[in-house]
């Protein structure tokens, strides 16, 4: 089981009788297009959870703790049927917005992304979130994730599909970058 550990948050397996409420969170975002196979993605959420702290086939899954209590997820995918060997898509939800603004997610997010590259054999590490979050957006420029474009029509929402910025680190830009993160160890 991967654990990691930094200066305030701990990343480790969920534990199950955490389901229900990352089930609460992940509910949350789904799109109108998805919620209508909500039960498949509901059992989906419950595999992950079961499966998290280890790799599968899809990646790996783990639980953001701090101070003893669980306040999100982080994600590391790697399907083998959408993206080449050594390149790794980025996911983070912070399940309490009052958790959000603190630091949490981007200690949680330089943590895993230093294990990817250090040891994991990732080459690069991508992430896109929607145009319109300024806060994620800042904390993949801070950790040295270069924005390189804008996905158009990218993600499901009840307006309609969303443009998402897609940003990336190659394993150049994660020597320049890790000396100036935030302190994770």
């Amino acid at each position: 089981m991967i654990v990691l550990r930094g200066h305030r948050v701990t990343l480790r397996p969920h534990r199950p009788e955490e389901f229900d409420r990352v089930w609460t969170a992940v509910e949350r975002w789904l799109p109108e297009e998805v919620a209508a196979d909500r039960e498949r993605m509901r059992e989906r959420t419950r595999r992950r959870i079961a499966a998290s702290g280890t790799w599968t086939e899809d990646g790996l899954d783990l639980a953001i703790e701090v101070e003893g209590r669980l306040v999100g997820t982080v994600q590391a995918r790697r399907s083998v049927e959408a993206l080449p060997p050594g390149v790794f898509e980025l996911g983070l939800g912070l399940t309490d917005p009052a958790d959000r603004g603190r630091g949490y997610g981007s200690e949680a997010m330089a943590l895993l992304t230093r294990r990817l590259f250090q040891d994991e054999g990732a080459h690069r590490a991508q992430l896109s979130t929607d145009v319109g979050n300024a806060v994620m957006r800042r904390l993949a420029e801070r950790l040295g994730f270069g924005f390189e474009g804008i996905m158009r029509g990218f993600m499901p929402s009840p307006g309609g599909p969303r443009d998402h910025a897609l940003y990336g680190m190659t394993r150049t830009d994660f020597e320049d970058a890790r000396d100036t993160w935030i302190r994770t160890s």
